[in-house]
């Protein structure tokens, strides 16, 4: 009976992924139909091998931060298990995605703490190295686009307060990911939980290399971003740093929004306001936002197909020996 109600429950989280995912992508589709823009194919094929480089380097992160948490995984499960929790973000909550990794790890044999702290991990590197590649490609930034910006998301403290509380996150990750501050924090929630403790092998040094080794996907990424621009017309070279920041920026501010799924709605809205504010027309932008969209959910798939093969597999249970008389 708990199998028969496992297996269900594996069909109706299917069932939510593929109809979400579909209608987000009709949705995307419909609005591109409608938009007047120039479109070059060029630059935009150019731009998907780099994304998918990105997403594998993001899957490779995760891995090795799992790996250092004491528990092995093959690199290829390890790829196949991050990909297939990105695809079930698209169910609104944002509980699905942790919920698939626990899923799947539990078939290795790792407990839901380790998976739950690389998880931690993984997000606060990402979010902490693309923060820094998008203060730099806005260096240039003037106060009028963080003031249209802090107005677009309703921020409380006006432009200046926005860009401050945006860099003294770059620290704060710094600080967040120490460790040892990590394992006594997280033991006293297991200890609260009579769990056994957890104890984290990665050094410091370590999670740092992992930081500067986040910020060049992120730097990647960025100009993979720049060719899509191209692909809708934008072509000036000296808005380049600029162009990239707002796609950037709109990641972080899509990825905060803890209501929609995905940072669908949020990230394009801030994208289209920071890329008019670039010098971009109003059509391209938003063309670029919902082709930045298609293009990310299409490398997801792609991703997910790839490695659908190499997902766990349900460990078989031990097989009790028969009593020899």
């Amino acid at each position: 009976m708990k199998q028969k109600l496992w297996l269900a429950a594996r069909v109706l989280l299917v069932g939510a992924i593929v109809f979400f995912l579909g209608l987000f992508i009709y949705r995307d589709w419909a609005k591109l139909s409608t938009m007047q823009f120039t479109f070059r194919a060029w630059p935009f094929l150019a731009s998907l091998p780099l994304v998918l480089a990105f997403f594998f380097q993001q899957a490779t992160t995760w891995w090795i931060i799992l790996n250092g948490l004491g528990k092995r995984m093959p690199w290829r499960e390890g790829v196949a298990v991050w990909f297939a929790s990105q695809i079930s973000k698209y169910v609104p909550g944002k509980v699905m995605l942790p919920l698939v990794r626990f899923s799947y790890c539990k078939r290795r044999g790792i407990d839901v703490g380790r998976v739950t702290l690389a998880i931690y991990l993984e997000l606060s590197l990402m979010t902490g190295s693309v923060i820094a590649v998008a203060l730099l490609t806005a260096i240039g930034w003037g106060g009028e686009i963080w003031n249209s910006l802090a107005a677009k998301i309703s921020w409380p403290g006006g432009g200046d307060s926005l860009r401050w509380v945006t860099l003294a996150l770059v620290p704060a990750t710094l600080i967040g990911v120490h460790p040892r501050l990590l394992q006594w924090v997280i033991n006293i929630g297991l200890r609260a939980m009579k769990k056994a403790p957890v104890l984290i092998d990665i050094t410091y040094l370590k999670m740092l290399l992992l930081g500067l080794w986040c910020i060049m996907g992120w730097i990647v990424y960025a100009y993979a971003c720049w060719l899509l621009a191209v692909a809708v017309g934008f072509d000036d070279p000296s808005q380049m740093l600029r162009i990239a920041g707002a796609f950037l920026l709109s990641w972080v501010i899509g990825f905060l929004s803890f209501v929609t799924p995905g940072g669908i709605g949020v990230r394009e809205a801030v994208l289209v306001a920071l890329l008019a504010l670039s010098g971009m027309e109003f059509g391209a932008a938003a063309a670029a936002a919902v082709l930045c969209r298609l293009q990310w959910t299409g490398v997801e798939l792609i991703g997910a197909a790839l490695t659908l093969r190499y997902r766990p597999l349900e460990t078989p249970a031990p097989v009790a020996a028969e009593a020899v008389e």
